[in-house]
């Protein structure tokens, strides 16, 4: 912009003194002045977008590498590819970014064992827009041929408890990888950690880099420190809770060889307990002259009474509603007990549990249920009134057992026929749980056996024993992929009475949320006048995708099938019923939000509808 004008007024007085003669230009000069001032400041300010450097738009591509996931790590640690939005305003600067990412390129394969590689990085300045070809050379990958893992300090330790290279991750012949040195590093520390050794230190790692043989050898030197032994446990925060409900949690006994997982089994049996918003389990700093080093717990109480709502609908059963109270300890020692009652289209019940953690001994539990319902399903109509009591002991962190006496009266009707019935029975239970989450797993297996001999005291009716036996698998094959693969299997039998004489609510019926995805509740299986009756054996099956799109969202894919019989085993001739569909998860801070979509592979006309949608907590299985 070009400014023009007479600026030569400027410096004229424009007042005269008293004696006639002019005043100094000093205030004409300083307007001038403000005037060329603010002119120069809107040259400045308003200068048009051409004459400013222009941003270089430009293209990247890089050549060599044949492996995909190494192929998706040099672009995301690449700055000329994430900043490509943000393009520099000159070619020396765009150069400048890309021989950074060269560099790099160069460190992060050396990170994946390609010790050899070579990124040859070119601008070319004629195509449109500008592209930056990086060209890669990753070579071969060095293998590590040796790891070494000495130790060094005052601590005289016995030769088997220095952990082997393959006890912390490292396989030898495998090319090397920066990511499995850091794990096997803090593999090596946590070995020592587990064996008595609560402070050790790696004093010196290397990595050797023979390029003649193409390979690597590691070499660790650890100081395990001095050994230690439990201590004594100081626990801080607790108020209303007892201490001796803490302390029969703690694993260990004084003077035990220190161990690490031992505080973290405790530090989640904490957890487990329900009453406490915050936990820590720390190790002290010093040790006494006995060697034993003391264990700080740290709580934070959390409410122990609460009240809780919840609601469910399933095209099958429709809309339900849930309301509980709790109060999670009652007798200042984790006891827990809850009221709750569950209206939906297929029941109304009223329930009360009592659960004490710590019957008799530490590692057991007792259990008292009571419950009043009427359950009305298609299939029939019970009004019943049953209670439980059960003791359950934990033989291992995976492994409880459980035995228990109930009583349930009721009156059942089915196809017209009304029938009582009052049962004593003996429930029996053993359970296997590797898995890592209870709502959520992504690994592990759950196996489950429930053994349940029925006796009628009046002799009014025959006995019988009712099993159920069930299998979830979880794995989670790619570490770098969010994908759950989860399988599961359930056999029933029931024997020792015809199916007739066995009551309506105590038979086996498959399909709906929980069973066979895509048919209606209770609607798999024998039938009878056009309703479906209930089988003396049950089989099921169930096959999940699960894949999480975000850190709320997840998709999953499901293929469920099974069906119930007449006769005491499955019968495999018989057609098994298949469903499949889409499931959607929104997880919270509680457990994933499910709202599933099924449709029936083996659909009946005139039984089965063409879809069903559920929605409820947590995963189908």
């Amino acid at each position: 912009m070009v400014l023009s004008g007479d600026f030569s007024r400027l410096t004229e007085p424009t007042t005269r003194s008293k004696s006639g003669g002019t005043k100094s230009g000093v205030f004409s000069r300083s307007l001038a002045l403000i005037l060329c001032s603010s002119a120069l400041g809107f040259c400045l300010f308003t200068v048009p977008d051409a004459w400013a450097d222009p941003a270089l738009p430009y293209t990247v591509t890089i050549t060599g590498i044949e492996d995909r996931a190494l192929l998706q790590d040099v672009n995301d640690a690449s700055d000329s590819v994430s900043l490509k939005d943000r393009p520099p305003a000159s070619i020396g600067l765009l150069r400048a970014r890309a021989e950074r990412d060269r560099d790099r390129f160069v460190r992060l394969l050396q990170g994946h064992g390609y010790f050899g590689a070579r990124v040859e990085v070119s601008l070319r300045e004629e195509a449109t827009p500008l592209e930056i070809a990086f060209q890669v050379d990753t070579g071969p990958a060095y293998p590590v041929v040796s790891a070494d893992i000495r130790v060094t300090g005052k601590t005289v330790v016995q030769p088997h408890l220095i952990p082997s290279p393959e006890k912390v991750g490292l396989t030898l012949g495998k090319p090397f990888s920066a990511s499995t040195l850091m794990d096997a590093q803090k593999a090596l520390l946590r070995a020592f950690e587990k064996q008595g050794f609560p402070f050790p230190n790696l004093e010196e790692r290397k990595i050797m880099v023979d390029h003649g043989s193409l390979s690597v050898t590691l070499q660790f030197l650890i100081d395990p420190g001095q050994a230690a032994s439990f201590g004594d446990v100081k626990i801080k925060g607790i108020d209303s809770v007892k201490e001796p409900a803490i302390r029969h949690l703690v694993p260990w006994k004084e003077g035990d060889i220190f161990d690490v997982e031992q505080l973290e089994l405790l530090q989640a049996r904490l957890i487990r307990l329900g009453l406490f918003s915050s936990v820590r389990v720390l190790k002290g700093r010093n040790m006494d002259e006995k060697g034993r080093l003391p264990v700080e717990v740290s709580l934070t109480e959390r409410k122990h009474r609460s009240i809780g709502a919840g609601i469910s609908y399933k095209t099958d059963e429709g809309p339900g509603a849930t309301a509980l109270w709790e109060h999670r300890n009652l007798l200042r020692e984790g006891e827990r007990l809850t009221v709750s009652g569950t209206v939906s289209d297929f029941t109304a019940s009223a329930e009360s549990t009592f659960y004490e953690p710590f019957f008799l001994r530490r590692d057991q539990s007792l259990r008292l249920v009571l419950r009043v319902a009427q359950d009305q399903p298609d299939t029939y109509t019970s009004r019943n009134v049953g209670a439980t009591a059960s003791v359950s002991r934990q033989l291992s962190d995976r492994l409880k057992v459980g035995a228990g006496v109930g009583y349930k009266v009721s009156r059942v009707e089915q196809l017209g026929i009304r029938e009582s019935f009052s049962y004593l029975f003996l429930p029996l239970d053993l359970e296997w749980d590797s898995s890592d989450d209870l709502l959520d797993p992504t690994k592990g297996d759950r196996f489950g056996l429930h053994l349940v001999p029925f006796y009628d005291p009046t002799g009014n009716n025959p006995e019988f024993l009712k099993s159920r036996l069930r299998y979830r698998r979880y794995l989670k094959p790619f570490a770098a992929y969010p994908l759950v693969f989860a399988a599961g299997l359930s056999l029933g039998t029931i024997s020792g009475a015809a199916r007739d004489q066995i009551p309506a609510d105590e038979r086996f019926y498959a399909g709906g949320g929980g069973s066979i995805r895509g048919y209606a509740y209770q609607s798999v299986g024998p039938f009878s006048q056009g309703e479906p009756i209930g089988g003396r054996s049950l089989l099921e099956t169930a096959f999940e995708v699960r894949m999480n799109l975000t850190q709320r969202l997840g998709l999953v894919a499901f293929l469920d099938g099974g069906n119930a019989y007449t006769g005491r085993f499955p019968d495999f001739g018989e057609t098994l019923r298949w469903g499949t569909g889409l499931g959607f998860r929104y997880f919270t801070p509680v457990g994933p939000l499910r709202l599933d979509v099924a449709f029936p592979l083996n659909r009946r006309p005139g039984i089965d509808d063409s879809f069903q949608i559920y929605a409820s907590l947590g995963q189908a299985f």
